[in-house]
């Protein structure tokens, strides 16, 4: 979403919303401090709303903005006819790329997504025998892979032999924090996460922009890197964990968030998907736990659940956070 401007009151913002709803340019009024803000969903409508705005400003009571709700009612009720119509024919794909099932279609402008899948598939063929190779070669790991993993596992253990998971960070090796995220064993668990990325990633970065995408995986990748880390320490053994997947359930549990209780950024997730997603993550755990440990282990491969956790919790919260605080229109 897009900010067009403010205007004083609610009746104003509203018709003026209105109006550009009626004009095809998707938009909604939101009372914020500064007053009430127009937005539009779309960037490159955002220099003719704009123009729009400086005109109703001089002319708020010209007659063509007189009816506009009415208009807006009629272009919305032939756009849920669309929509509808859509939803019941085969997914359009023409003009889309990677998009999920069950997923509402993103743009193919995605870079930052895009940049991130091209790093994980570079540190995967730059590490492949650590990686996809998973180490069989018996080589001793690259120094590139041991500066990707959370801790240096050389200084991970004191000379008393205590084990101590946080001790590069503390020596200022803060990158760790993230760039086990980009470490994946195997070609299913690469492609599992790149897939599961783009579907997540670009969907948000379509709606809110690289910028906020980027922080947004930053801090799911510092926190569910953390708490998978923290886990470690508890039972002691020297975190040995990697990928994309905190991040992507963190990405998941946000849009989840969004497509069920705030329609402002019009998200989309099908209950098929959803169940999905939420299935994986219920079947990784009780792969560690007894009775099921024994029918899943030889089909599920170690996983990182407590960085699956943080990071689904972590996007849900981020996702609600302003809900708790915005004012409805």
């Amino acid at each position: 979403m897009r900010q067009v401007g403010t205007l004083p009151t609610e009746p104003e913002a509203r018709r003026f919303a209105a109006w550009l709803v009626s004009q095809r340019i998707e938009a909604h009024a939101e009372q914020e401090q500064s007053g009430w803000v127009v937005w539009v969903r779309d960037e490159d409508q955002l220099p003719a709303a704009r123009e729009a705005l400086a005109h109703f400003r001089e002319h708020p009571n010209d007659p063509k903005y007189q009816d506009a709700q009415r208009s807006a009612e009629a272009v919305q009720r032939e756009e849920e006819s669309r929509r509808k119509q859509a939803q019941g024919n085969v997914v359009e794909m023409r003009g889309r790329w990677g998009t999920a099932v069950g997923m509402a279609g993103v743009r193919k402008k995605a870079p930052l997504t895009k940049l991130l899948i091209g790093v994980c598939v570079l540190m995967a063929l730059l590490c492949y025998e650590d990686m996809i190779n998973e180490g069989q070669s018996g080589q001793p790991p690259s120094q590139l892979y041991l500066k990707l993993t959370f801790v240096d596992r050389h200084a991970a253990v004191d000379p008393n032999g205590q084990l101590n998971v946080w001790a590069s960070i503390l020596h200022g090796q803060i990158w760790r924090l993230v760039t086990p995220i980009f470490i994946h064993y195997g070609l299913m668990h690469l492609a599992f996460n790149v897939f599961a990325l783009y579907s997540f990633g670009s969907l948000i970065e379509d709606r809110r922009g690289s910028r906020f995408l980027f922080l947004l995986v930053l801090a799911l990748a510092v926190l569910s890197n953390a708490g998978q880390a923290l886990e470690a320490s508890f039972r002691n053994v020297i975190p040995n964990f990697g990928g994309m997947s905190g991040v992507v359930y963190g990405l998941f549990g946000y849009v989840f968030i969004k497509a069920r209780f705030d329609n402002k950024e019009q998200y989309f997730l099908s209950p098929g998907t959803a169940f999905l997603a939420m299935l994986w993550f219920t079947l990784c755990i009780l792969r560690d736990i007894p009775p099921f440990n024994g029918l899943l282990e030889g089909a599920i491969p170690p996983i990182a659940n407590s960085a699956h956790a943080v990071g689904l919790l972590a996007g849900a919260a981020i996702g609600y956070l302003p809900l708790l605080v915005r004012k409805p229109a």
